[in-house]
């Protein structure tokens, strides 16, 4: 007897529906896409017609799932019904066309379900409701993939052309409308960082040794400088800090919403350590193993069954007055696709589920969101205290204390702290009037952070607060990036400035101490490689417009009006491809190779900018002139920002920066970017050093710290002859009798001389817990 037959894509979700169907229905996998276009040459025939032009994707079967398909057809024929059950978005949508024009399957009929859960009750909902395929939204997706490949394929030769591949390991390069934007964005924050210039502000702290001890920054006036402010603080010696003004204020703090794809993925990444790919592989599964909603969705909306659900779980656990029901249909976000539900549990009374640990992580943290979202807010009473000095100061002195304690948990009860929030800051009972003792004045000079690498985690945020990109696209977009070796995902280590701090006694005795912190060590950070500069450099010189965020982000606008049925997306193609052939025939002109800058004052000889597989370069003078001579560009400089006179400024080199051991320091560029000579030997740049600004003292420094075999020591325990010392594959101890790499993770700056002792004692097993950031 023949039975209904469901497609879906993946065996496991097939698995999962044959379960909870029964044996009511034959289910089958198609195992993801059966049609594409090909992998070599365009894959598409354009036409020019009046008006523009006509796109003709030319598809075709995939080879690797011909014995699948055949599978499919034979199950099709012995069928009483087909439903097409791909997944509830574009992509899914247009698999279930794909699959009907190689079935005979007429995608007006009724074959079509969608669910955004694999749970019984989903199940038999949509079956009630088959209906025709949505041709709109398989426009907006065709759009996409034509618009993305004649991106990739018009812009990729030319970077072939540009950088050849060279030694072994190198992959093919690649263009992509948005690996290249989000490239960008990347490279971009990387020269945030270089060209930051840290200027430090003076910061008055006053210490109480009460219980609990607590201290008060100084809040006016600014303090100019150290010398300034020490004299400042000198006038509160022999006197004490009276509490002037006490004020009491209730502070709540609501939940976040619930997950979307993007916010799935950046919390995954922030508080369990996960890339894109391995969330979305984690998502994926426990989607098709009917413990989770579909985990592609821009929606924060939940269900009123599901909020009935959660409302009683959480009253079951936590009690009455910790429901809060809330709507999060008003979070909107920018250019949001298809209506789904927001990622949640299918049965929000498990609380744990999944089958690897991966799995079952993802799961909790999608569950404890899911109950947040509907749980009361956190409150806290939030203290702020004044204190002026008792008898007054030249300028005025305010200092500023500021407690909060938690008074009722709230969603804190079940989604708790990520590890970069700030949690409680306690201070003692005080009244106004009352006269405190300080125990010590602080006055050091605190240097702003330079703007932070993206990770995976916040590159996602800036994508889609961009609008650039769709929550389906960024794991893919990120593992492009790594794999054409335009960026690395790795451990960095940032610089940190020294800084002075004056310490000042009850007695009038003060110590000042100059501390040059260690670098600070950041993991997982997204940073781009010499080749993605280049590459970066190389797009946004040619293509301005394609490189554009907001281009990008109007694609998007564009995609989902084709999907709402407000644009034909023969209409948008033609309308992008006319503009875009044109920027492509100008790209490739020979005369975008290089771009006059203007003339030099002193030997007047005209500076070019180049650009070549090496990167961008400045020359003065043409070739065979004496004066001829070229300059590559530092990763810090963008090709289309360089003015004549940074240019003079790279041609400088090689500049002599002073003297050491009777011989010349001379900075000099080579082929792999630049480096100190000295008695004709080569010594690297100090991390983070500007070729045009390094000093004679910091190359002298460099010098020794390569001579000796080291870098800068970082800790120092003289008493047992202990030193942590930052290597070239990370920071390690060096004592007498050899040397002992530090565990991952540990922070330098909490190490104690019990933690150095225990570590070499023990070797790589610690006995004693060293602390951790």
């Amino acid at each position: 007897m023949s039975k209904p037959l469901l497609i879906v894509e993946s065996p496991t979700k097939a698995q999962t529906i044959r379960r909870l169907l029964g044996d009511e229905y034959d289910v089958i996998a198609s195992q993801g896409h059966v049609r594409d276009l090909p992998e070599k040459g365009l894959g598409l025939r354009i036409e020019k017609k009046a008006g523009g032009y006509q796109f003709i994707p030319l598809y075709q079967p995939l080879a690797k799932k011909a014995a699948i398909v055949q599978k499919i057809k034979e199950a099709v024929e012995k069928a009483s019904k087909v439903y097409l059950a791909t997944d509830e978005d574009r992509e899914g949508e247009a698999i279930a066309w794909h699959l009907c024009e190689l079935l005979n399957i007429d995608g007006q009929d009724s074959v079509r379900i969608t669910f955004h859960e694999i749970t019984k009750r989903a199940l038999q909902e949509a079956l009630q409701k088959p209906r025709p395929l949505n041709f709109h939204l398989i426009d907006a997706q065709q759009a996409r993939r034509v618009l993305d490949r004649i991106v990739g394929y018009q812009i990729s030769p030319l970077l072939w052309r540009t950088f050849p591949k060279r030694g072994k390991g190198r992959v093919a390069l690649s263009a992509g409308r948005v690996q290249s934007v989000a490239l960008r964005l990347i490279v971009e924050r990387e020269r945030e960082i270089a060209n930051f210039q840290a200027k430090p502000t003076v910061v008055a702290e006053a210490y109480f040794s009460t219980s609990p001890a607590f201290k008060a920054t100084q809040i006016e006036p600014e303090i100019p400088s150290l010398e300034e402010g020490k004299a400042w603080l000198q006038q509160l010696i022999g006197q004490g800090l009276r509490v002037s003004q006490l004020q009491k204020k209730p502070r709540r703090r609501s939940p976040p919403a619930p997950f979307t794809t993007s916010t799935l993925q950046q919390e995954a990444q922030k508080r369990l350590g996960f890339s894109l790919q391995r969330t979305m592989r984690a998502a994926q599964s426990l989607y098709e193993k009917g413990f989770i909603t579909y985990m592609r969705t821009d929606s924060v909306h939940l269900s009123p069954e599901a909020l009935e659900a959660i409302h009683e779980v959480i009253r079951e656990r936590f009690g009455e007055n910790m429901v809060k029901p809330r709507s999060w249909e008003n979070k909107k976000v920018l250019h949001a696709q298809e209506a789904h539900e927001a990622i949640r549990p299918t049965d929000p009374t498990v609380e744990g589920a999944g089958d690897t640990p991966d799995e079952q992580k993802l799961y909790t943290l999608i569950w404890r969101r899911t109950l947040a979202s509907q749980m009361a807010d956190a409150l806290y009473e939030e203290t702020i205290v004044h204190l002026e000095p008792a008898r007054g100061t030249q300028p005025f002195l305010r200092f500023e204390a500021k407690g909060r304690i938690l008074t009722s948990p709230g969603f804190l009860a079940v989604y708790g702290y990520s590890a970069d929030e700030e949690e409680e800051a306690t201070l003692p009972p005080l009244r106004e009037g009352e006269l405190l003792v300080w125990e010590k004045l602080r006055l050091w000079e605190k240097f702003p952070s330079p703007p932070a690498r993206y990770t995976e985690g916040t590159l996602v945020r800036e994508l889609e607060a961009r609008g650039i990109g769709r929550p389906s696209t960024y794991a893919p977009t990120v593992e492009t990036l790594l794999k054409r070796q335009y960026i690395e995902r790795r451990e960095t280590r940032v610089p940190r400035p020294p800084y002075t701090e004056i310490l000042l006694s009850p007695d009038g005795t003060s110590e000042e101490k100059r501390h040059t912190p260690p670098p600070e060590l950041q993991r997982g950070k997204l940073v781009p490689t010499r080749l993605g500069i280049q590459v970066t450099d190389f797009l946004v010189a040619r293509f301005p417009d394609i490189m554009d965020y907001d281009f990008t982000a109007h694609v998007e606008a564009e995609l989902d009006q084709i999907a709402a049925e407000k644009l034909d997306w023969q209409t948008m193609l033609s309308s992008f491809y006319e503009h875009f052939t044109d920027e492509v025939s100008r790209a490739a002109q020979p005369d975008k190779h290089s771009r006059l800058l203007g003339i030099d004052p002193a030997s007047k000889k005209p500076v070019t900018l180049h650009l070549s597989s090496h990167g961008a370069y400045v020359a003065i003078a043409e070739k065979g002139d004496p004066d001829y001579k070229t300059a590559s560009l530092p990763p810090t400089l963008f090709a289309e920002n360089l003015t004549l006179e940074k240019a003079l400024e790279l041609l400088s080199f090689p500049r002599t920066v002073g003297m050491y051991e009777g011989e010349p320091i001379v900075i000099r560029q080579g082929p792999y970017g630049y480096y100190i000579r000295h008695k004709d030997k080569n010594y690297p740049l100090p991390a983070g050093a500007n070729p045009l600004l390094i000093t004679e003292e910091e190359a002298i420094k460099a010098i020794q710290a390569r001579r000796e075999g080291f870098s800068p020591v970082l800790r120092s325990f003289p008493e047992a002859q202990i030193e942590v010392v930052q290597g070239r594959f990370g920071p390690y101890l060096r004592y007498p009798g050899g040397t002992r790499s530090l565990p991952k993770g540990i922070s330098i700056e909490s190490l104690t001389l019990e933690d150095c002792q225990a570590l070499i004692q023990k070797g790589s097993k610690r006995s004693a817990p060293l602390r951790k950031k």
